[in-house]
């Protein structure tokens, strides 16, 4: 009995009922008010110092402030740059001031040729860093990742609250969730990798092209408490996956991606990351013959944080890219409901 309800429940105290399990809270964090970061060019996966790069992002509490420029070029040349802080309340402020975002296209980069307008991905980063494992954060035992998906308990539910002011920039808000064929503790994008990412909000250029929609799928959410079965709201798109398990070399991709109607450009947002799971892995059987998802895969990493790239939306160019974006929240909660996610308990390491 005591085994099953630690891996049962283990975000939720063992023996409470629906409404007591316990958050993880990864923001607010007032502990780390008073603080900015930056990154730049030159130093793409880590802060800058007075003298070269940090060797890793900063960690506060289970979380890591990730700056993610993973696919902006130019070194020094590149003008402008990314800056994290954290405010008097715990929030996370998130701005990006590019006069020319270019894309990284040096035989170093670590995706030379991407055809994508994204230039980066800053993100609160529960879990283990992609290619970068030594520098991830300490998880927490609420949640240890990685974790085999057939594990993840039940009703896993993320919430998060934001508000980005009037960005000049193509972007996307959204999840970015990370799995792998193995229980590894330095996972990096190969051959079977999977990516999921959940569209909350983006920009109309920030939209990916209808070629690559296969499907529609229905999670259910919650904006500002008031809750949607989101039944058929999300459109489901795919790259890179192929039949057999077999992916690009670098790993395949699954977008979740909220309907026009539906996006949510500021406010409180809860959904369903189980539903999430359940319906990639039943899209990756059915409509290209992968086999026991849950059994064979691990998460790795549960980051949450906005995409962006020049305000043109340009592929190659080197357009401006100018954003403003406030993180009030972000927690993880297990064994509720999108009705009774609080995140009111106290935050547990």
């Amino acid at each position: 009995m005591l085994l099953a309800c630690a891996v049962a429940s283990l975000l939720s105290a063992c023996g409470q009922g629906q409404g007591g399990a316990t958050g993880l809270n990864l923001l607010p964090v007032p502990t780390a008010k008073g603080h900015v970061w930056k990154w730049d060019s030159r130093c793409p996966y880590s802060p800058r110092t007075t003298s070269a790069c940090a060797g890793a992002g900063p960690d506060i509490g289970p979380a890591q402030l990730s700056g993610d420029e993973w696919n902006l070029g130019g070194g020094a040349a590149t003008p402008g740059s990314l800056a994290m802080s954290v405010g008097a309340t715990g929030a996370l402020a998130v701005q990006g001031d590019f006069p020319a975002a270019p894309p990284c296209t040096d035989a170093k980069c670590i995706a030379p040729r991407a055809y994508t307008w994204v230039r980066g991905y800053p993100s609160v980063l529960y879990g283990i860093n992609q290619c970068h494992a030594s520098t991830s954060p300490r998880v927490s035992q609420l949640l240890p990742l990685p974790m085999r998906v057939s594990a993840i308990p039940a009703d896993l539910i993320g919430t998060t609250s934001y508000s980005l002011r009037k960005p000049r920039a193509t972007y996307d808000i959204a999840y970015d969730l990370w799995l792998n064929k193995s229980a590894t503790k330095k996972p990096c994008q190969t051959n079977g990798t999977v990516e999921v990412m959940v569209w909350f909000d983006y920009d109309r250029l920030a939209l990916l092209p209808g070629s690559m929609e296969v499907a529609a799928a229905s999670i259910p959410f919650a904006v500002n408490g008031i809750a949607n079965n989101g039944k058929q709201a999300w459109g489901v798109f795919t790259s890179n996956l192929y039949a057999g398990g077999r992916t690009a070399p670098w790993g395949g991709t699954i977008w979740f991606v909220l309907n026009a109607a539906d996006r949510v450009g500021s406010g409180s947002v809860r959904v369903d990351l189980s539903s999430v799971l359940s319906a990639a892995g039943t899209l990756l059987q059915n409509r290209y013959g992968w086999r026991n998802f849950k059994q064979s895969y691990w998460l790795d990493t549960i980051p949450f944080g906005m995409e962006y790239g020049p305000q043109d939306g340009t592929l190659s160019g080197s357009g401006s890219s100018y954003f403003s974006l406030k993180l009030s929240s972000y927690c993880l909660e297990a064994a509720t409901t999108l009705l009774h996610a609080t995140c009111a308990g106290p935050t547990q390491t």
